[in-house]
């Protein structure tokens, strides 16, 4: 119980509670894309029943939701045509904008935080929560979708501390034992985030504080972070720092000349060191990993991008907030503790051959994920929430089983390297793909558009894993021998 000290909790909790309010920055446009559309003025156009005209709920009327052209909506009273918070500049704001600075700035983060000691990991983590919770309160007073957009890229430059800077904290902070739950607690800081998006996003706009709608929501969400990020730069120090300082004189005394590595031999060092990473990078396994990887990703995203906007536009009157907010905080935090623990099982067997198995396994669960998919997509609230809690119960343990495999069949030189790249590439392919989802909306319905992508991809991600698993069943009974 060592590890688990005040200091120890003390320190996790802020790094937990900056996770939390990056996540609700992040996923904050996605709930409260039509409010923001109808006022900055981007994206598609619809018809809506306009709510200043009174209907009878006998009266035999045209739905608005059926006219799809503008002449024919404003024809109508009881309907007006206006933005619904969907199209090319919709998918592009919630994703590509932010995926391409998330992703360039979590490599430049990574080498900041191992090659700067001296200014402390927790005063990086401080200024990238200052970051993003300042791009997120501007954001609530943007009067232009490219205000939005450079806000976004802002809130994801700010976010790309948490992950890299916190997991490298916390494996100073708790010994291997206890990093497994710290991590969990750590990522939880996703499931709370998105959940909380929902219910800040829907009801702080419902609500119309002050008259300002969605506006409340940006600079409400953002008022926690500038209060963790004074916590984080003052009350708390980077234990790597401390520790370096101490021996850095030490080290300098036992150092000569005659043991220092000249510049030729560095160079050849750095060399052989890239070939073992492409080598690594190249290898079968890791090549299909990735492939299933990208596609899981495409899917998750895809969801997470639409949840909100599928709703309301095929079930507009139904209250999602709460129900999201259960979804997401119950079965995702469910799926990280599942998920590290099967992961601790791999690794603690120290087997090649149980490894397969296990990419197998995602192969199988990920076909049953795919089925869940639909059942959301296919049945109406609330009894979609049941198919989106299972998945959400069972789905999120694919990121723990995953990297367990490839930190295990990776050379031990390059496994941060190579966790770094697979990340680069994996956000970037699978973050950046839903906007597909636009085109195919206009060319076969959103609703089919999102079968498409989601439970689609999904299933493609199921073949690649097991696919993955032939090459890892040849290495297991070639080590055998």
């Amino acid at each position: 119980m060592a590890d688990w000290t005040l200091k120890n909790i003390y320190f996790l909790s802020l790094m937990s509670l900056g996770y939390i309010v990056g996540e609700i920055a992040h996923f904050l446009i996605n709930t409260s894309t039509r409010a923001v559309a109808q006022d900055i003025h981007y994206g598609d156009q619809a018809c809506f029943r306009n709510l200043t005209v009174n209907v009878s709920e006998n009266s035999n009327v045209t739905s608005c939701k059926d006219l799809d052209q503008q002449e024919d909506c404003v024809q109508h009273d009881h309907c007006s045509w206006d933005y619904n918070g969907l199209g090319l500049q919709y998918q592009i704001l919630a994703g590509p904008s932010f995926i391409a600075v998330f992703t360039i700035c979590c490599v430049i983060i990574g080498i900041t935080s191992d090659n700067f000691v001296k200014v402390g990991r927790n005063r990086i983590m401080a200024v990238g929560v200052l970051v993003f919770s300042l791009s997120c309160f501007l954001m609530g007073f943007s009067n232009s979708y490219w205000q939005l957009v450079l806000l976004r890229m802002g809130i994801a430059a700010g976010e790309s501390v948490c992950r890299p800077v916190s997991g490298s904290l916390i494996t100073d902070i708790f010994s291997k034992g206890a990093r497994g739950l710290a991590n969990g607690i750590l990522s939880w800081g996703v499931y709370y985030g998105y959940g909380l998006a929902f219910v800040i996003g829907i009801y702080v706009t419902q609500a119309d504080i002050l008259s300002y709608g969605w506006r409340a929501s940006y600079v409400l969400s953002a008022l926690p972070g500038f209060v963790l990020s004074i916590l984080l730069f003052l009350t708390v120090s980077d234990p790597k720092k401390d520790e370096d300082n101490d021996s850095l004189e030490a080290l300098n005394t036992a150092s000569s000349p005659e043991t220092l590595a000249t510049p030729d031999e560095e160079e050849k060092s750095f060399l052989a060191y890239l070939k073992i990473l492409a080598r690594s990078l190249c290898s079968p396994t890791i090549v299909l990993l990735l492939i299933g990887a990208c596609f899981r990703h495409t899917a998750g995203y895809c969801w997470a991008y639409n949840t909100r906007p599928y709703f309301q536009t095929y079930y507009p009157n139904f209250n999602l907030g709460l129900w999201i907010f259960a979804c997401s905080v119950g079965g995702g935090s469910f799926g990280v503790f599942f998920g590290g623990y099967f992961s601790d099982k791999i690794v603690s067997n120290h087997s090649l051959a149980l490894l397969r198995p296990h990419a197998m396994g995602l192969g199988r669960i990920y076909r049953l994920f795919s089925s869940l998919c639909h059942g959301t997509l296919y049945f109406k609230p609330p009894f979609a929430f049941i198919s989106l809690i299972l998945y959400y119960f069972c789905a999120e343990t694919w990121f723990a089983i995953l990297f367990t495999v490839i930190i295990e069949v990776c050379p031990t030189e390059v496994k941060s390297a190579m966790i770094g790249v697979f990340l680069f590439i994996m956000n970037n392919i699978g973050g950046n793909l839903p906007v597909i989802v636009d085109p195919l909306a206009k060319s076969m319905g959103y609703r089919e558009a999102i079968y498409f992508v989601w439970p689609g991809c999904v299933g493609i991600s199921s073949v690649m894993f097991f696919v993955a698993s032939i090459p890892l069943w040849r290495q297991a009974r070639l080590s055998q021998l």
